[in-house]
């Protein structure tokens, strides 16, 4: 189930967020690509403003993109134009509590989720991630030669 994602939406819904913060954008996609890890579902984030970078369109990895709108564009112009031309759009998920954008979803047939709600589906989703990767730390630690040969010498009937 492909999510659309709107970015400062959900930044200013998030209580542990501000828009004023630089970071936050880098910090809530790094918050997303766990959620997206996790579900292994495709998942675009639409922020406002300009880019970061040069790029407009920014694959964090093939399923997690960052996109920003052309210039003279809002957000939500450009989520608009990709629920208006998504062809799957019964198979979509918007994330925001923007009215309007609610509205044009529901008429496009495209489910709509809370951003307050989502973030804390993303933050659930962000600490089990965690937790697993930890755990596949512990589980995976590497032997050395050196271990190898003590441990050979110790069970060894010579």
């Amino acid at each position: 189930m492909p999510y659309i994602i709107d970015g400062n939406n959900l930044i200013g819904c998030a209580p542990d967020f501000s828009l004023g913060d630089p970071e936050a954008r880098a910090k809530m996609v790094a918050i997303i690509r766990k959620f997206q890890e996790s579900r292994n579902t495709k998942v675009t984030v639409v922020f406002d403003g300009e880019p970061q970078g040069s790029e407009r369109h920014n694959p964090i990895n093939s399923k997690l993109t960052v996109v920003y709108p052309r210039y003279g564009l809002s957000a939500d112009d450009e989520i608009k134009g990709m629920l208006e031309n998504g062809q799957h759009a019964k198979e979509m998920v918007l994330v925001t509590t923007d009215r309007e954008l609610k509205s044009f979803a529901k008429e496009k047939g495209v489910r709509t989720v809370n951003s307050i709600e989502f973030y804390f589906t993303l933050k659930k989703a962000f600490v089990s991630q965690g937790r697993k990767e930890e755990t596949l730390k512990r589980v995976n630690t590497r032997v050395s030669k050196s271990e190898v040969e003590q441990w050979l010498k110790i069970f060894s009937n010579e």
